[in-house]
């Protein structure tokens, strides 16, 4: 994934991860996936954000396989998981009105993926 693709919805929001204090879109412009194992509902394999690997686990469902119109043949996915974001050095930290952490340490990621037969 391009880092610079990450969107929000909040312009100012986006400026800010894609920043030095989270992905740093100009040293890192990729973040990486990398499957080692798949099973019935789980694919493991090792994350790679501003040259971090770590193994990651999500869970996932296959929602089917269709052809396309250009005579691929496509499958989806969808999968869901968790990392700490500190693991990967996207280590900001500012508190928020109240003394509460502005962002978490726990990242929730959310994928729709769609594979075309080679």
């Amino acid at each position: 994934m391009q880092t610079a693709s990450f969107d929000t919805g909040s312009a100012d929001r986006d400026a800010h991860v894609k920043s030095g204090d989270f992905f740093d879109v100009e040293t890192y412009p990729t973040m990486t996936f990398k499957a080692t194992q798949i099973t019935d509902d789980e694919i493991t394999g090792d994350l790679t954000i501003k040259d971090v690997t770590k193994p990651v686990t999500f869970d996932y469902e296959f929602n089917g396989i269709s052809d396309d119109p250009w005579g691929g043949t496509r499958a989806g996915f969808e999968a869901q998981g968790e990392i700490n974001r500190k693991d990967f050095g996207l280590s900001f930290d500012a508190a928020a009105p109240g003394g509460n952490a502005l962002v978490s340490d726990k990242i929730k990621i959310n994928l729709d993926l769609e594979f075309v037969k080679a």
